[in-house]
């Protein structure tokens, strides 16, 4: 019994490091289910998160100026960027993605404002913990003054 375990083992111990081997270079047929575009999150999927927590972003942004009364979100905006953090034009560290939205406030239909997300990827959702205010002094509007239109500041 012994001499045919051993036998077995020899014969069976290639083929299964071969097989393996194999996997690994080629991959598995659930690789493509974990892979696949479908199950990447989407500008959509981001969208759709972000409205579930629209209200945790407007408190944010309302926590940071509390000028701002109101938000209205333009979801349409949503863009996602890859940033390259720089000294005085010199890349230093790592790029990193950020996704940015903007907004109107307070109703003034042209108004301004912007805030953001950093993200692990391109394609990841935007955890509520990494939201960031992208204008804290400059939030702008638009308004005529002796007939001329004007991004003014709001104060």
């Amino acid at each position: 019994m012994k001499k045919r375990t051993k036998k077995l083992l020899v014969i069976l111990m290639p083929i299964v490091l071969i097989t393996g081997g194999l996997l690994m270079k080629l991959g598995t047929p659930l690789d493509h289910f974990l892979t696949h575009a479908y199950t990447r999150v989407t500008k959509e999927d981001q969208i759709d998160y972000l409205k579930k927590h629209e209200q945790e972003m407007t408190e944010h942004v309302k926590k940071e100026n509390p000028k701002l009364i109101s938000i209205q979100w333009d979801w349409e905006s949503i863009e996602v960027v890859e940033v390259q953090p720089n000294a005085g034009g010199i890349p230093t560290g790592k790029k990193y993605y950020e996704l940015v939205i903007e907004g109107k406030f307070n109703g003034i239909v042209d108004s301004i404002l912007k805030s953001g997300f950093y993200l692990d990827s391109r394609n990841s959702y935007p955890k509520m913990s990494d939201i960031f205010y992208l204008n804290s002094d400059d939030v702008r509007y638009l308004h005529t003054i002796d007939g001329v239109e004007v991004w003014d500041y709001y104060k």
